[in-house]
């Protein structure tokens, strides 16, 4: 998996970290009922929001096959990290042809679901007046940069 190479590659210490990795720690292949039952009614209080409120570090590892921005959750949860000061470390490649506008992505990214896509875009659109700026940076930064998203823009 490019995920592990790039995570061991541009992460110190990996094998001494704790590490919340959305898409490997939810049965995103259950029925949309079970699935919903696991990520509440909030997406304040979803296993994505509590994790990231409880890191320390909140790292993000591009996919050069796929603008993870275009997936609705992935703008939440940098949404969620903004809310809480983190620093982003940006790691991995972007697809070559990649979307690199903050508001682009944010209109274009939706869920499989929706409804999630609803309300999700409703809760993007009262939060942090940054977060198109602060995907744009994480797009367009070099592996490796670690951005502190109390200055990003």
């Amino acid at each position: 998996l490019q995920f592990v190479l790039d995570l061991k590659e541009k992460c110190p210490n990996v094998g001494k970290r704790v590490f919340w990795v959305c898409f490997a720690a939810l049965p995103q292949t259950w029925p949309s009922e079970n699935l919903d039952k696991l990520l509440g009614e909030s997406p304040h209080l979803s296993p994505f929001a509590v994790a990231i409120s409880n890191c320390a570090d909140f790292v993000v590892v591009r996919n050069a096959n796929q603008n993870m921005y275009l997936r609705l959750w992935c703008v939440a949860e940098l949404g969620f990290a903004i809310g809480k000061r983190r620093h982003v470390q940006v790691i991995g490649k972007m697809p070559k042809d990649a979307v690199t506008c903050g508001d682009e992505l944010k209109d274009k990214a939706v869920c499989s679901d929706p409804g999630d896509t609803s309300m999700l875009k409703i809760i993007i659109a009262r939060s942090s007046t940054k977060l198109a700026a602060v995907i744009t940076k994480v797009v367009k930064a070099p592996a490796g940069t670690v951005l502190d998203l109390g200055a990003a823009i």
